[in-house]
């Protein structure tokens, strides 16, 4: 697409001779230390180059700067002088410092046309807008070299016209893409008289297509609006082919009005059959066509209502699976909780049933002389009737060790358990007196406890209640007997 002078055309010889001579050097030389040394800085300047684009935005500079490596790289291969080589090696580089500098230049002075320039040939406008996209080519090649010349202001005016033009062949090429075929299509029925026998449909076509061409003159990138013209367009194109061939056949067959006004009418009678309905043309097909609107009219309410009456049966379904599932939900629930009732009745169950068996096997531990195990509540009271203290003492006779030992081992009963041990009195004596010595009795036997059982110092403790607490009268001396004891109270821990 790019047009260039012949200086240009000089340089691309150039470099496909120069990379000929490169392969060679690098495949036959590729450890020549003096080749490297002289060539590797002006290569490494060229590669630069053709990347910033100096081919396209310095055509001359780049051209000459290649024949100049070209002429080094023939002398070299000849043998030549070497100070004649690094002079067209200088050269060259001077050529390319040159052409880099305009590119810097042409990538701000040229950055609209040469996005009008790649939009129009990624859609190929060189194939359908030929002339456009030359015309543009060829403005944009005038300011390439008037920029390469040193005149900004030039290159920016041409590239301006340039950049026009690109757009006017992109929108040209957008316009052949959408509205080329059905373009053809009007002309090849204007040239056929196709138009004739339906001059007022063709029309219509044709004006959907002007429409639809404005539309794209207005925004060629949302093309929406345009392509949905063209479809109409195509339509009514084909509405009027086959206007023109009933026209034509009519003519053919030498029909009077009467035969294409019967026909017309013969068609309506097939709607109205499938309608279940008889029509009358005594008012004209005008008045037979009411009357077949009236009937789709009165069919359609009837199909609205039986629609509403699907949509009002559908919202009842619906609720009525939203009830099930409600329902289904609720059973499920009730089921759960019923599984969750049976399972901790058959826990608490299980647990009473190991609870009865362990005060059973603590009942069995003790003798009637020894003690007795009563219930209150959840807690399981021991009490110690085998176990008494000298008169106004404290200490435990070692005779009762055993008995204790049958207590201590109760509490392997009930892990983590809580223990009470209490100190009762008769009413003899002080008040204040039965009560401290009641308290001392407790904690004897708390201590003994503790220091022989599993349970710890935080788990048990003791308290004295004196005479507060008697389980008989004490106006007997078998009553006051009963009321001297050690209660041991033991709390099981919860769950």
């Amino acid at each position: 697409m790019v047009f260039v002078r012949g200086t240009a055309i000089r340089w691309m010889a150039a470099v496909v001779a120069a990379a000929c001579v490169l392969g060679f050097w690098q495949t036959g030389f590729a450890g020549n230390e003096t080749r490297n040394s002289l060539f590797q800085g002006t290569e490494a300047m060229i590669v630069q180059a053709k990347e910033k684009r100096a081919y396209l935005f310095a055509p001359d500079a780049f051209g000459e700067a290649m024949e100049a490596y070209q002429d080094a790289l023939t002398d070299f291969n000849k043998g030549r002088n070497l100070n004649g080589i690094r002079k067209e090696l200088k050269k060259a580089e001077s050529y390319l410092t040159r052409a880099m500098a305009v590119c810097v230049t042409a990538e701000v002075t040229f950055e609209n046309v040469l996005k009008a320039r790649e939009d129009a040939s990624s859609i190929g406008s060189e194939k359908y807008s030929e002339k456009l996209t030359a015309k543009a080519e060829a403005e944009f090649q005038r300011a390439v070299r008037s920029l390469e010349d040193g005149d900004v202001d030039k290159a920016r005016g041409q590239a301006g016209e340039a950049e026009a033009l690109f757009r006017s062949a992109e929108l040209e090429t957008i316009k052949h893409a959408l509205l080329g075929k059905t373009r053809e299509k009007l002309a090849r029925f204007e040239d056929l008289g196709r138009k004739n026998n339906a001059p007022k449909t063709y029309e219509k076509a044709r004006r959907l297509v002007a429409l639809a061409e404005k539309k794209l003159d207005q925004n060629r990138y949302n093309n929406a609006e345009a392509v949905a013209l063209v479809k109409e367009a195509e339509y009514e194109l084909a509405h009027t082919e086959h206007i023109h061939t009933r026209v034509g056949k009519l003519k053919e067959a030498d029909y009077s009005f009467e035969d294409v006004i019967i026909d017309m009418e013969m068609q309506l009678v097939k709607i109205a059959e499938g309608l279940d309905m008889e029509l009358k043309f005594d008012r004209g097909v005008s008045g037979a066509t009411w009357q077949l609107l009236d009937g789709v009219q009165a069919l359609k309410a009837s199909n609205d209502a039986k629609d509403r009456e699907i949509a009002d049966l559908k919202a009842k379904v619906t609720d009525l699976e939203t009830s099930v599932a409600s329902l289904s939900k609720l059973e499920q629930d009730l089921m759960a909780r019923k599984h969750e009732a049976e399972e901790a009745l058959k826990r608490q169950k299980e647990a009473e049933r190991l609870k009865h068996m362990k005060i059973t096997r603590i009942r069995d531990a003790f003798t009637p002389e020894e003690g007795k195990v009563l219930m209150d509540g959840d807690k399981i009271i021991i009490r110690l009737y085998g176990l008494s203290f000298s008169s106004g003492k404290a200490v435990i006779d070692y005779k009762y060790f055993g008995l204790l030992a049958k207590v201590r081992d109760t509490f392997k009963e009930f892990p983590g358990c809580r223990v009470v041990i209490e100190g009762h009195t008769d009413s003899l004596g002080s008040e204040k007196v039965n009560k401290r010595l009641s308290k001392e009795r407790a904690d004897s036997v708390r201590h003994y406890l503790i220091a022989n059982s599993v349970v710890t110092d935080d788990q048990i403790s003791a308290v004295g209640y004196g005479e507060d607490k008697p389980v008989a009268s004490n106006e007997t001396r078998q009553g006051r007997a009963s009321n001297r004891r050690i209660d041991v109270v033991i709390i099981p821990a919860r769950g």
